[in-house]
């Protein structure tokens, strides 16, 4: 497997990457201004998590990683809850990322933020770094 990057609307790309795999570590780097999170695979992979960043000083398309889980057991199946702030509206967007396993929803990421104007993007990214390759 090499190096790739995930976006938030492809779902069945990280489905992909974490059916069958446990998580064995999570963790929320909360350096900088933006954090960020990495969530590590019972095979070694490494899944950096971060939030978008909208690149202008109003904030807008700004979206935060809030929380990190592990997962103990086989993951089945993944799942991305969309639910992003309107453009121009009020109040904050959310983005989580959700797996199976056990019959049991988990929630492993969540992100908060707000699309502002909607000129600066939104929702998160993932790169997928493999085993034994830095990141």
């Amino acid at each position: 497997m090499s190096e790739q990057w995930i976006g938030h609307w492809e779902e069945d790309k990280l489905r992909e990457v974490l059916v069958g795999r446990k998580i064995v570590d999570a963790e929320l780097k909360e350096e900088g201004w933006n954090p960020e999170g990495v969530l590590t695979l019972d095979d070694g992979t490494k899944l950096v998590l971060e939030g978008n960043e909208g690149g202008c000083a109003c904030s807008s398309g700004d979206y935060f990683l809030k929380s990190v889980a592990k997962v103990d057991n086989i993951i089945t199946n993944v799942t991305i809850r969309e639910d992003p702030a309107e453009d121009y509206g009020d109040g904050e967007g959310v983005y989580e990322i959700y797996v199976i396993a056990d019959n049991e929803q988990i929630n492993v990421a969540r992100f908060e933020g707000d699309d502002g104007n909607g000129y600066y993007g939104t929702g998160f990214s993932v790169r997928v770094i493999p085993p034994g390759k830095e990141g």
